[in-house]
């Protein structure tokens, strides 16, 4: 008690209170009693509020349920707080059903200013097989994402949490905000200073990868697919993929999904997901068939289903779907769509080794070198049959052949380039040429017989042009 009354603030408490008494007269002992209560209950709240639980806010990346656009010019002010996460540990390689980490309680960091990123211009379109090197990763790379720092920094496939990703310096100068439609182009490409300036958001970010990057850059034409009717909205591109599954275009892969104890998703589909599937999400509070957020499928690496989303301040980011149930807006996971069957995502090549009739034939073997990493692609042999190769990269090729027995061409290399024309089915033609039979020659006994002959008519003819010179003797005598 002694050490409460001596407090600073319970020192300048007395001193109103006495101050207050004395100008109103109030006597000395009752003075005393109610300084000395007032002082107790100031303390006992001070102590109170000493001791009361700080709420730990849940940590994770938090996904806005906005899904109308804001009509104006610039984004809104997003708040950090709201909008990402005030936790400050990094979580790398986390089984998803484990224990999740203690939260640190700390101040929201700051977003630091984005440095502004060259673009390469250098797209692979690959076969999207590969979890580092496929379209939609390119897609990502293609708003200004400094993938080249992410892998620098050793943390691809790595969990970060989304308050530290600006600071590292990866993401793109876009951010939340519902301005954009996703289809916008300046110079038949997509606008991504406009995208900087009016924002995306996680069904906007959706469109411009499939409505406008895929065409645009990626030149795989998707423009055949049923569209959303409202590109912002997150439940109207929920509406669209089911039309893709009904249109038979995209299929729809089944999963389970829990909750565990420290907060994941404890997620299995029910077969490998394909790069470039779009997963649904919705209210987790709610569970209803109703979509409140859309993203696509990067891959599975390190315990975590990875996918590319628009989610909170970060922009286009990466994230997990194990970590969605986190933050104040958690998200449920309720479908999974392939992407469409229709469009061929890499390049098909087709031969057809022929002679000049257009007859096949058989024993050729070939290869393809690609002009631009050099690495060798055995082709088969030709049987009769038309060989083809799936999932090849677009670009620049050597293509290679030996000869059969029995035929030849003007060479054995042939220039081609494989594109995304026809949906990305490239046919190429090797013709070879028939060796026409050789020519046999005489036998060697006739040519001397016909040497002989000739000698004997010269002999003949040098006779009867020279008769003997007895015959002539004799005349002359006669």
């Amino acid at each position: 008690m002694d050490n409460i009354n001596k407090s600073p603030e319970n020192s300048a408490l007395r001193s109103k209170i006495l101050t207050f008494l004395s100008e109103h007269k109030i006597p000395v002992s009752v003075t005393a009693a109610l300084t000395a209560l007032c002082i107790l209950g100031a303390s006992a709240t001070a102590i109170y509020a000493k001791t009361k639980p700080t709420e730990i806010p849940e940590t994770e990346s938090v996904i806005s349920k906005t899904e109308e656009p804001i009509t104006v010019s610039e984004p809104p002010a997003v708040s950090e707080i709201s909008e990402v996460s005030s936790e400050t540990e990094s979580v790398t390689s986390v089984e998803p059903v484990a224990s999740a980490p203690s939260a640190t309680v700390k101040k929201p960091i700051k977003a630091t200013p984005t440095v502004s990123t060259v673009q390469s211009g250098e797209y692979k379109y690959n076969s999207n097989s590969d979890i580092d090197d496929n379209v939609f990763l390119d897609a990502l790379i293609y708003t200004g994402y400094n993938i080249n720092k992410h892998r620098v920094d050793g943390m691809m496939w790595q969990y970060v949490l989304a308050s530290q990703k600006r600071g590292r310096g990866w993401l793109s100068n876009i951010t939340y905000a519902g301005g954009s439609t996703g289809y916008e182009t300046v110079g038949g490409k997509p606008d991504i200073k406009y995208f900087e300036k009016h924002g995306l958001v996680c069904a906007s970010y959706v469109t411009y990868v499939y409505f406008n990057y895929l065409p645009n850059v990626a030149g795989i034409d998707t423009m055949a697919l049923p569209k959303p009717e409202r590109s912002y909205s997150a439940n109207d591109w929920y509406l669209a993929l089911k039309q893709w599954e009904t249109g038979g275009y995209s299929g729809r892969i089944s999963f389970t999904a829990s909750k565990t104890s420290s907060g994941f998703i404890n997620f299995n589909p029910a077969q490998n997901i394909p790069i470039g599937s779009i997963l649904v999400f919705c209210d987790a509070k709610k569970r209803s068939d109703f979509g409140s957020h859309v993203a696509i499928y990067a891959g599975y690496k390190n315990n975590y289903n990875w996918v590319f989303h628009v989610g909170n301040a970060n922009g286009p980011e990466f994230c997990a779907v194990e970590r969605m149930h986190f933050g104040p807006d958690p998200q449920w996971p309720i479908a999974v769509f392939t992407p469409p069957a229709n469009i061929r995502m890499s390049a098909l090549l087709e031969i057809n080794v022929t002679d000049e009739n257009g007859s096949p034939i058989s024993g050729a073997a070939l290869s393809l070198k690609s002009n631009k990493t050099g690495a060798v692609t055995d082709l088969g042999v030709s049987n009769g049959d038309t060989l083809t190769k799936e999932g090849l990269s677009y670009g620049d090729y050597t293509l290679s052949f030996t000869l059969p027995e029995g035929y030849t061409a003007d060479g054995t290399v042939k220039a081609i380039k494989l594109t995304t024309a026809n949906n990305s089915k490239n046919t190429v033609s090797v013709t070879l040429s028939a060796i026409p039979p050789a020519v046999e020659e005489a036998p060697a006994e006739s040519s001397e017989i016909q040497t002989d002959s000739s000698e004997n008519e010269s002999a003949s003819e040098s006779a009867s042009d020279n008769p003997p010179a007895e015959a002539s003797e004799q005349e002359i005598t006669e």
